[in-house]
């Protein structure tokens, strides 16, 4: 939550004044040193936690809460007899809940709305449920301890609360993606690279591109047009750093185009994107990647028209550091010529095609960081638009 501090959110911040021990971790709510009775009858303490609704407009915890269940990570919660709090436990398995270990999911609605108004009320209701049975035994059994105030522990890269992580409980996958990447070429397929790569966890997005952004670009790029940026014919990664700054924190741009002369300056990025439709510059650039050992996926589009229709395909392909430059020949297009000849015989750019090739690109970057399940390995995948059906090469 870190466009809105805490201590503004009226729920939490009279959670905290009550006395709760309260942590916001990446849109995670932790309450610790909640008491319980334990199946052999003695008092213990445990910890609550779930994931935040977050309103998207202020930053701050909905009203009402989308979500009406908690984890515990204790003992399993019991009455004062040591019988199970069957009504609220869900089930009772080990699992993980943002940066948390869990042991039992708990479920209990409100009667009548069956949805909690908001997050205070919801913490006050599951401490109730689990709390009371403690305090049955022992008055003074309670989680309001007083002992420490709100912690925020927000790592995200992102310039608003990300959610999306907390709600599907993927927070341990998106951090494989916490480098640093860059993408060489800010056309169709560069610019929806960016769009897709801004929403992971990645550290930063470094982007690289001499050239200004112009109208007819606008019509292959995700989004609508930021009229106010483009009075002044800006370069394309200043446009795009600009416009994704208020998604994504760690976005730099770099308005030069990367040669042999400079790409040198890419041997510390854990990978690197290749969106360009010079043979001669794709040479310059896979020669240096390879020397420095930094893996980096290569786009390419080829559309023409055939027929009064486009026909055409998207390519990508993965160069791993440990390929050797006689197969990097053989996989990648060098000679500018062949940008009008074979399958890459025209430069028509066509939205559809341009973001399929993004998607192509960034699913192979995150296989091979072991975010997706990666099991053909695949080094070469090309796209036929009038087959419909991807070709993978996984050997040279």
């Amino acid at each position: 939550m870190s466009d809105a501090p805490i201590s503004r959110d009226p729920f939490l911040k009279r959670l905290a004044d009550e006395g709760f021990e309260i942590e916001v971790n990446n849109a995670h709510l932790v309450v610790r040193n909640v008491p319980h009775v334990t199946e052999r009858g003695t008092l213990s303490r445990g910890v609550l936690t779930c994931a935040l609704s977050i309103d998207a407009a202020t930053g701050l915890t909905a009203t009402p809460q989308s979500d009406h269940t908690m984890y515990f990570a204790g003992e399993t919660p019991c009455h004062r007899t040591g019988a199970p709090i069957s009504n609220i436990i869900n089930n009772s398995k080990k699992q993980r809940c943002g940066e948390l270990n869990v042991d039992h999911y708990l479920s209990s609605k409100p009667e009548i709305t069956h949805r909690y108004e908001n997050i205070y009320d919801k913490v006050v209701a599951y401490e109730q449920l689990i709390g009371g049975a403690a305090r049955s035994l022992d008055g003074t059994a309670n989680a309001r301890t007083h002992k420490r105030s709100i912690i925020l522990n927000d790592d995200s890269p992102f310039a608003i609360p990300d959610s999306a992580s907390a709600r599907y409980r993927i927070g341990s996958v998106n951090r494989k993606l916490k480098g640093r990447v860059a993408i060489i070429g800010l056309g169709g397929t560069g610019s929806y690279l960016l769009d897709l790569v801004a929403k992971t966890w990645v550290k930063e997005i470094h982007l690289y591109d001499g050239d200004q952004l112009l109208n007819h670009n606008l019509f292959r790029s995700p989004g609508a047009p930021e009229t106010a940026l483009l009075k002044e014919f800006p370069f394309k990664v200043d446009y795009y750093a600009q416009v994704y700054a208020r998604f994504h924190t760690g976005v730099r741009p770099h308005p030069v185009r990367v040669t042999s002369g400079n790409v040198d300056e890419l041997r510390d990025f854990e990978f690197v994107f290749v969106c360009v439709d010079k043979g001669s510059s794709r040479r310059a650039i896979a020669e240096g990647l390879l020397r420095l050992g930094v893996p980096f996926v290569d786009t390419g589009i080829g559309v023409g028209i055939e027929n009064d229709c486009l026909d055409g395909c998207a390519r990508a392909t993965f160069i791993h550091p440990s390929t050797n430059w006689v197969d990097v020949e053989k996989l990648l297009p060098f000679g500018d010529d062949e940008e009008d000849d074979g399958i890459y015989r025209t430069d028509i750019q066509i939205a559809a095609v341009n973001s399929l090739n993004a998607v192509m690109a960034v699913l192979r970057w995150q296989r091979w960081a072991n975010f997706f399940r990666d099991e053909r390995k695949e080094i070469n995948s090309v796209y036929m638009i009038e087959g419909n059906n991807i070709a993978n090469r996984t050997v040279i």
